[in-house]
């Protein structure tokens, strides 16, 4: 890959590195604090002197620099779309007005409402209503040109006529007919048309609605899913939990998870929203930036074209939080060639005020009591860091990227308090020195941000969705068989305190933001509840998962399949059945059947008890036409009715059987597979 794709911190890094001589770095190395070891590089005169402004401008990814919208753009985008149009290809003139709105200033208000209208006319005819309806509002809400409105009024009524939203279709007939008075541009015979058929229609409509006794329209449509919601008690302490799950400490292995109780298969364990999330710089034109769900019908930020968001909520949201201070400087994030965690670092930082951090900056060393809250900074701040074991160039490095993201926040506004109005010209980065003005600025912000990229080398979370193939007429959509893509990073604090285990007891899956944490085993009462961080031994032997977990979380795995060394799903013997062992003395030995033995009952090795196969036997007769049934259902997509088979039969399993075995893990993957297919997805 050229450097002009590969991004420009690399240089920077490079170049610091070469010019720092062995008295600043050993001065650098005695630092003991976060916010001296950033307040020490940004005093040396070579990190003040860098100019950034030639490598950003070399650099061919990322979007354009400065950020500004493109009148010429979104002009011939609504040409291509009026053009697609006329050849009534309403699907690709739909995509070209979304294009268009995506470049159009906001101080062109009228054009924006003309494209408005006109994509309001593509989603009618695409039959999508509710869409059209909001993009009605929204034009009307720019000042639509009186002289068209009755178009627009017009559509609005007929798409409340299809919904049966009569009592509004009425409204919106009376308005069409108010507007034709001022519908200039339009010959007398159809003006007259136009107010005979509503006058008509009005009439229709309100004769029905007498006979019908007036009722009440029907709600609009939810275009966005629902938020999910835990079932049943939460935990008092750590309310994104179920009261299943309490949450202990050991000095060894940190805070983790257990059960408070038997927990059974397909339970939800855990409902959270991301402290902080960010979306993937190449899906930000097909993503919501907020929530991060697909958006087939974008809304424009009105001052970048980087970014879309699937409502007018989630714009609002992000605008006047963290996306008002990050819309001039997204490009530059992005030509930096920055990890997801380093823009999480930074969005930890923008989607809050300065005033806020300010507020609780002295208290941070101080473990918080109380509720565990997610969107409370000081529970982020004392998940697990390893700044004692990092070495003085792995914190160099991280104090080099938090110079950059500083000098970003002061480009942003955020050190004012005060969201920038205009771009951000190149002069402003010929120097990577923060004005003297921010000094406390630059101790404060800089130790956050330098614990920011700390914490979350270790606490980040991918956030992905299935990329399904579109289903034939008819058909559900076959969710299991979609492709698992990363779409952003996200820290989730009470996820976080959950520990690894190579056979992890729980699935995760996102619905929008939140992260849907399940049982996908049956879990006893005092057992640790693990999720995975990526090796599971079934695809990834003992050496390698163990390699992996150490080079990049720091810590030798101790689960069962690594003590035991179990074998890899390939591995696994089909020879003999691991019957449990069913003494009364609560035996945890497993007694080795080969499938052509003869005795129906078996003497335990370690306490001499004898164990009833023939009883064993008879429990898992049904599994193998449960597990066929189930794995029918899951193929026609009807995942609910395939869970139950699958739950069902692992209470059969863990009756009699001890895992591993293959027939186990079949079962465990496809209720995994069926849990996957309940979040985030799209069709591609």
């Amino acid at each position: 890959m050229s450097q002009n794709n590969e991004g420009f911190f690399k240089q920077f890094h490079e170049n610091i590195n070469n010019e720092l001589d062995d008295v600043t770095r050993n001065n650098f190395a005695n630092l003991e604090s976060n916010s001296k070891r950033v307040s020490y590089l940004c005093s040396l005169p070579l990190i003040k002197n860098y100019d950034l402004s030639s490598d950003v401008s070399k650099i061919e990814i990322g979007g354009d620099f400065p950020v500004k919208k493109d009148i010429n753009k979104a002009r011939a985008f609504k040409d291509e779309g009026n053009k697609a149009v006329q050849k009534g290809d309403w699907t690709k003139s739909l995509q070209l007005y979304s294009q268009s709105l995506l470049f159009m200033p906001q101080k062109e208000s009228d054009e924006l409402s003309i494209v408005y209208a006109n994509r309001s006319a593509a989603l009618n005819h695409l039959e999508q209503y509710e869409d059209s309806l909001t993009d009605i509002r929204r034009c009307l809400s720019l000042g639509y040109p009186r002289h068209l409105r009755y178009k627009v009024y017009e559509r609005r009524a007929r798409c409340l006529l299809v919904l049966k939203r009569n009592q509004e279709a009425i409204k919106a007939f009376q308005d069409t007919i108010s507007a034709l008075d001022e519908a200039s541009n339009l010959n007398k015979e159809k003006r007259q048309k136009m107010r005979t058929d509503a006058k008509l229609m009005l009439e229709v409509l309100n004769k029905g609605l007498v006979l019908a006794g007036n009722p009440k329209d029907p709600e609009p449509l939810k275009k966005t899913p629902p938020k999910p919601k835990l079932p049943g008690i939460h935990n008092s302490q750590y309310p994104a939990a179920s009261d299943a799950i309490q949450i202990e400490y050991d000095k060894d292995k940190g805070r983790f998870a257990t059960a408070t109780r038997d927990v059974a298969a397909g339970e939800v364990l855990l409902i959270e929203k991301p402290h902080s999330g960010v979306l993937l710089g190449e899906y930000c034109k097909t993503h919501c930036h907020n929530c991060f769900l697909r958006c087939p019908i974008p809304v424009p930020c009105p001052k970048c074209p980087n970014v879309i968001f699937c409502s007018d909520k989630c714009l609002e949201t992000a605008i006047q939080s963290y996306h008002g201070y990050e819309c001039h400087i997204l490009p530059l994030l992005w030509k930096s060639g920055c990890s997801i965690t380093c823009h999480i670092a930074l969005r930890m930082i923008t989607q809050k005020t300065k005033e806020y951090f300010t507020k609780i900056y002295n208290d941070l060393e101080n473990k918080p009591t109380g509720v565990y809250k997610t969107d409370d900074y000081k529970n982020i701040y004392h998940l697990v860091s390893h700044e004692d074991k990092r070495t003085k160039q792995d914190l160099l490095h991280r104090a080099q990227m938090t110079i950059f993201l500083l000098k970003l926040l002061e480009l942003s506004g955020f050190f004012g308090g005060k969201t920038r109005e205009n771009p951000i010209d190149l002069n402003e980065i010929k120097t990577m020195e923060i004005g003297d003005l921010h000094g406390d600025d630059i101790l404060l912000f800089g130790s956050l941000i330098l614990k920011n990229l700390q914490i979350l080398q270790f606490n980040a979370h991918e956030v992905f969705e299935l990329q399904c193939p579109k289903p034939k007429v008819g058909q559900y959509v076959i969710k299991h068989d979609g492709k698992s893509v990363f779409l952003a990073g996200a820290v989730f604090p009470t996820l976080a305190l959950f520990n690894h285990s190579c056979d992890p007891g729980v699935v995760r899956y996102f619905c929008g933001p939140y992260v849907v944490v399940r049982a996908v085993k049956n879990i006893k009462k005092g057992e640790e509840v693990a999720e995975n961080y990526g090796p599971i031994f079934t695809t990834v032997k003992k050496q390698n998962r163990q390699a992996e977990l150490k080079d990049q979380y720091w810590f030798d795995c101790t689960c069962l399949p690594c003590q035991q060394n179990w074998p890899t799903y390939e591995e696994m013997t089909e020879n003999y059945m691991r019957f449990k062992c069913d003494s009364d003395q609560l035996c945890p030995n497993v007694v080795p059947v080969p499938y052509d033995c003869k005795d129906f009952m078996l003497q335990c090795g370690l306490c001499q008890q004898y164990t009833n196969i023939l009883k064993g036997l008879k429990s898992l007769q049904d599994t193998e036409i449960m597990y066929k049934l189930g794995r029918a259902a899951m193929e026609e997509g009807k995942y609910g009715e395939a869970m139950k088979k699958f739950i069902e039969m692992l209470k059969l399993y863990d009756t009699t059987l001890a895992p591993p075995y293959r027939s186990y893990y079949d079962c465990v993957q496809d209720l995994r597979r069926c849990m996957l297919a309940l979040g985030n997805y799209s069709i591609v």
